[in-house]
């Protein structure tokens, strides 16, 4: 060849492909997130969902929680609900789609941070992923909860915190972070906590942009205010529509008599320990891994710790607000779980850039980790393998299961202790059957989905029994419930047995045996009903005809 030759032209020279590691990293987060998703949108109810979708539909239907429809829950939990009927219909779908939104959004939330503090949008891509996998683990029962929803307005609140908007735009910036935490306050008030870090975080940036302490006490105090918005807003709707005596009779007087049976015999500073290492360590050997891989290796970013520390400081304030509750349930997790696992995302993809350099093999090593750290641990145990669930939810959703229906797939899957879908629908049936759709039926027991199942109204504000069982303000229960069944005798009563919850009512009765205790409703059922049929754990009491004809 001459040694004056030329390369040829650009467009005859042949095309060298290159494939970037990190979009098959990418591609995988994704395909984990959607797999992830699919999970939630076949969960069916668990006890919790079914008061919240009860009270929801008595929202619905123009009743008021606490007064007309009873739980001890904060309001918000109810009013998400009460969107998810109203928009996707009466269905236990509609909330998980609600909540497969909320858990997407969450994600791109994530990719704006990972850019923000790390640089790459990929690393909250993986913190994502990571998240969606421990949400979805953690089953139908401990998920659609609120601190579920709390956990995704926590996330678009610091996403709103850091983002750095022009100096007109930043009145309604405080405003919108404010609002959110006060709207994650109205699901669980500690999460509404969250309000003061993230001021804190504003207020030292507002004073370094402008060099006034003056314009950063003003930023948080914006915060502050704007975060009892929503709460305010809340509180007038129970006030004018008369609903707040049992509101505040039911939150601030009820609700810390059950608080307080968590605090026997511990300590604040143990309880505050257990609930750090349970939120770390518990749920996920991956995510514990991928946090003390993101502090043991060096910063890849100029922000990245300042990111950390915001972060670790909203944790701080949930895992406070876990122990004092004094519970220590893995749903109480589900709003701090999300944020560790955007940590944990940042450390695994250090991991992963590091194990590029070792090429096939180190590619080869880095998801063989991963998929040894994610077996180690799952979220929750009591339910059986969760990727065996996955798998027929998986076969179900692709047609290659012999379950052919949804309530094939609930008999097999969503039942846990006491709790049994498939033996509440058997009751349901059984309760459309024996009682026209005008007339109303009481449940004494703990399983308030039965009204929603059978589409009947309840004949007392109390859906479930609590109240009447617990030690504390019992009496004051008791007398409002006989007083709703004077006014509206239900056709048909139904007695629970083996509902025994000691963290719950303080004892060990079940609804059963707790009858004894409450001569009252013990005489009513005596000499006004008749046992009719018994359904696993359940008896089914009608209205004697006599007591029937005697009603105005």
């Amino acid at each position: 060849m001459p040694s004056n030759s030329v390369p040829p032209p650009a467009d005859v020279m042949p095309n060298e492909s290159s494939i970037d590691p990190d979009a098959w990293l990418s591609g995988v987060c994704w395909t984990v997130i959607a797999l992830s998703a699919a999970q939630i949108l076949l969960f069916a109810f668990g006890r919790d969902q079914s008061i919240y979708a009860t009270v929801a539909d008595g929202i619905v239907h123009g009743r008021m929680p606490y007064r007309d429809v009873w739980d001890f829950k904060p309001p918000g939990i109810f009013l998400v609900y009460a969107l998810a009927q109203g928009v996707f219909g009466k269905t236990m779908l509609a909330p998980r789609l609600l909540e497969v939104i909320g858990l997407v959004a969450m994600v791109f939330g994530f990719r704006k941070l990972g850019h923000t503090f790390f640089g790459q949008k990929r690393i909250g891509l993986v913190g994502g992923a990571l998240a969606a996998l421990i949400h979805a683990q953690l089953e139908f029962w401990h998920t659609g909860q609120p601190e579920t929803f709390g956990g995704m307005l926590t996330v678009a609140a610091i996403v709103v915190t850091t983002h750095d908007f022009a100096r007109r735009y930043r009145f309604l910036q405080w405003a919108c972070v404010g609002a959110l935490f006060g709207i994650a306050f109205l699901m669980k008030p500690p999460l509404g906590g969250g309000a003061i870090v993230c001021a804190v975080y504003l207020a030292r940036l507002e004073t370094q942009r402008d060099g006034r302490v003056s314009r950063g006490l003003l930023a948080f105090v914006s915060v502050g205010l704007a975060s009892l918005l929503p709460i305010v807003a809340c509180g007038a709707w129970f006030y004018a529509k008369g609903a707040w005596p049992a509101l505040a009779w039911t939150l601030f007087e009820f609700t810390p008599g059950y608080t307080q049976l968590g605090w026997t015999g511990r300590g604040a500073a143990d309880m505050f320990y257990w609930g750090l290492e349970e939120a770390f360590f518990r749920f996920s050997a991956l995510s514990a891994f991928g946090v003390i891989a993101a502090f043991v290796i060096r910063p890849t970013h100029s922000r990245e710790r300042e990111g950390i520390f915001l972060l670790l400081g909203i944790i701080s304030v949930h895992v406070a607000g876990i122990a004092m509750q004094g519970k220590f349930f893995q749903y109480h997790y589900a709003a701090t779980l999300p944020l560790i696992a955007f940590m944990g995302g940042l450390g695994l993809y250090k991991l992963w850039r590091r194990c590029l350099a070792g090429g096939a093999g180190g590619v080869l090593a880095f998801f063989a980790f991963v998929v040894v750290a994610t077996s180690m641990r799952i979220a929750v145990r009591d339910l059986g393998s969760f990727w065996d669930r996955a798998t027929l939810r998986t076969s179900y959703l692709l047609g290659l299961s012999s379950l052919h229906s949804r309530e094939l797939l609930d008999r097999e899957l969503y039942k846990v202790a006491d709790y049994d879908l498939d033996e509440n629908r058997a009751v349901a049936t059984e309760i459309r059957q024996r009682v026209p759709e005008d007339a109303s039926i009481y449940v004494w027991g703990f399983e308030p989905g039965l009204y929603w199942l059978a589409e009947r109204r309840a004949s007392s504000r109390y859906i479930y029994d609590v109240a009447q069982r617990v030690r504390w303000d019992r009496e004051r229960a008791r007398r409002e419930l006989m007083e709703d069944l004077r006014k509206d005798p239900p056709q048909l009563i139904v007695v629970q047995h083996g509902d025994r919850f000691s963290w719950v009512t303080g004892d060990e009765y079940d609804s059963a045996e707790a009858i004894a205790t409450f001569p009252e409703l013990e005489s009513l059922l005596q000499n006004q009903y008749q046992k009719t049929k018994s359904i696993e754990d359940f008896d089914l009491y009608e209205r004697a005809a006599e007591s029937a004809s005697q009603d105005p």
